[in-house]
């Protein structure tokens, strides 16, 4: 097994936690622009624009603050490596989201999506095994999946990756799975 590493990308929930704050700042930068342009501005600002502002925001902000707040207090780091030989994903306290697999054995990268009577469901991010499994590549820590895919072409030229979303219909009379 080589050491090269072709593809690395890590950050731990304290990094994570900035986003957050940041976020959070920045509602209060909308609600006092919304009291600055009331206090000085030509219009009016409709009350229920108003209220909905100095509700929304400050209501966004603490659950904002308070995301970052467990990201500070749960440390953990999410990995992803990739070597000419294997292809590695730790995703703190999940491992149904980590998995370790040989490059040799991924088929492509792909986008999935089901549909149902209910609607479109979310949008996933991920790749094919040969064997026909599927590894979800979570991008809550903004890693980028097509950084991976090109380190991953560059060893296994035949893997693939389309813009074409794969999507399962289930529902109504339809059962079409995904394409293999």
């Amino acid at each position: 097994m080589t050491d090269q590493v072709l593809y690395f990308f890590s950050k731990t929930r304290k990094q994570r936690s900035k986003l957050f704050i940041r976020m959070g700042l920045f509602c209060w930068v909308y609600v006092i622009g919304l009291l600055l342009y009331e206090e000085f501005g030509d219009k009016p600002v409709p009350d229920d624009l108003h209220l909905a502002m100095v509700i929304a925001f400050p209501v966004a902000s603490a659950i904002l603050f308070l995301v970052a707040w467990w990201h500070l207090r749960n440390p953990a780091t999410y990995r992803a490596m990739i070597t000419p030989e294997r292809f590695t994903i730790e995703y703190p306290n999940s491992e149904s989201w980590s998995f370790d697999v040989n490059v040799a054995d991924i088929k492509r990268f792909e986008y999935r999506q089901t549909h149902s009577h209910a609607g479109e469901g979310i949008l996933n991010h991920g790749i094919l095994m040969k064997d026909g499994s599927f590894h979800h590549i979570s991008m809550n820590y903004g890693n980028h999946i097509k950084e991976m895919y090109e380190a991953i072409k560059s060893v296994s030229p035949e893997v693939t990756f389309s813009s074409r979303v794969n999507k399962r219909f289930q529902g109504l009379g339809f059962d079409r799975d995904y394409e293999k």
